[in-house]
């Protein structure tokens, strides 16, 4: 014998897969199934016919109930976030009315400040001058303090008497 007969060798065998043998058994064993059926032919048709549209029948109810529920849940959520947006938008024009009020009123206080410090500013002219052209010289206060050490009072000007007190400009000042 040569040395290519004492070799091994693999035979490989081809088969059909699972899937068709599945399939022929499942036929047949249907086929015994309705031959052995204590129902005739027409009566198990009957039934299977019964069963799926009852099956159907369900399976649309169960989705119109589905659709129902899930329609009616976008709708509330639908509504639950435009009452929160409409909140939060009534809420920013409200503050940005209050922040415009802040505002007008701030510019008003300055224009309130600005005229009243102009105002004073004028009288403070309108006596030095007055004090100039009588000939008397103004009093000046001393830079260092000496004078007005607790802040409190002030120095009598030209015309005006030492214990008269500032005139009320309306503010109170307690």
């Amino acid at each position: 014998m040569s040395e290519q007969d004492q070799q091994p060798y693999v035979i490989v065998e081809r088969r059909a897969s699972g899937a068709i043998a599945f399939i022929c058994g499942a036929l047949v064993g249907a086929g015994v199934a309705l031959l052995l059926a204590p129902k005739s032919g027409r009566e198990t048709q009957a039934e299977l016919r019964a069963g799926a549209r009852r099956l159907r029948e369900g399976a649309g109810e169960r989705l119109t109930d589905l659709r129902d529920t899930l329609g009616d849940q976008y709708d509330r959520t639908r509504e639950g976030m435009g009452t929160r947006v409409e909140s939060f938008r009534q809420s920013v024009v409200d503050r940005q009315k209050k922040a415009e009020e802040a505002i007008k009123a701030g510019k008003d206080a300055a224009r309130q400040a600005r005229s009243d410090l102009e105002a004073r500013v004028a009288e403070s002219k309108s006596a030095y001058r007055a004090a100039l052209a009588e000939g008397e010289a103004p009093e000046e206060t001393p830079d260092d303090g000496s004078a007005d050490e607790a802040g409190d009072e002030r120095e009598a000007g030209p015309g005006e008497d030492e214990g008269a007190e500032e005139p009320d400009d309306g503010g109170s000042r307690e």
